[in-house]
This record gives C-alpha cells, structure tokens and sequence, in this order.
C-alpha cells in the first residue's frame, strides 16, 4: 500500500500529509502529558528548571513546524518528509549539551 502511494502523486500527498497529522498529534499528546504532570506531582523536583523549559519551548516551536512542514508536504510532499526528519532531530538531540562536548573535546588541556 505504501508502495503504490509513492508511485502517484495524490496517494503520495496524502499519505505524507496523514504523516505529518500523526507526528503532530503526537506532539500535541506530548505538550498535554507536560501539562498533566505537575499537577498530579509526576515530576522530580531535583531536575534543572532550565532543561525543562528548553524542552517545552522545543515542544511548541515543534508544533510550528510540523504545521509547516504539513503544508509544504501538499506542495512538495518528499520535501516534506525531509523536514519531519529534520524536526525529529531538533527536537530529540540536545543540541546545547552536543555543543558543550565538541567545544570541551576542542579545547587543549593543560
């Protein structure tokens, strides 16, 4: 089935486009877990405050862009596809903890 979708274009667009819907509500079952989890005390309290608001700024800036990737996958649906890979890694790596790694591995020791 997902063969045949490739080898017409509508099938495709839709088929990209139902991708793009899941991933987003996905995320958006996400973002409603972070909402729930204070309130029943889910959380551990000897977590840094600032990991936690980088990854729930990286939750709603990820909305964003699936919406846009979803948009530009009815115009350009293998473009699309790209671009929700592109997505998933920004918003799976710690791209800050990455940085601080290369830059400590870059440095000469004394």
């Amino acid at each position: 089935m997902v063969t045949d979708a490739f080898r017409d274009t509508d099938k495709e667009r839709v088929a990209i486009t139902v991708f793009g819907f899941t991933l987003l509500l996905i995320r958006l079952l996400s973002i409603a877990l972070d909402r729930y989890a204070p309130a029943e005390s889910l959380y551990r309290t000897d977590g840094t405050d600032e990991e936690l608001a980088e990854t729930r700024s990286k939750s709603v800036s990820g909305l964003v862009l699936y919406a846009v990737a979803i948009v530009i996958g009815l115009l350009v649906p293998r473009l699309a596809v790209a671009l929700y890979f592109g997505i998933a890694l920004y918003l799976a790596v710690p791209w800050r903890h990455v940085a601080a790694l290369f830059r400590s591995r870059s440095t000469p020791s004394s």
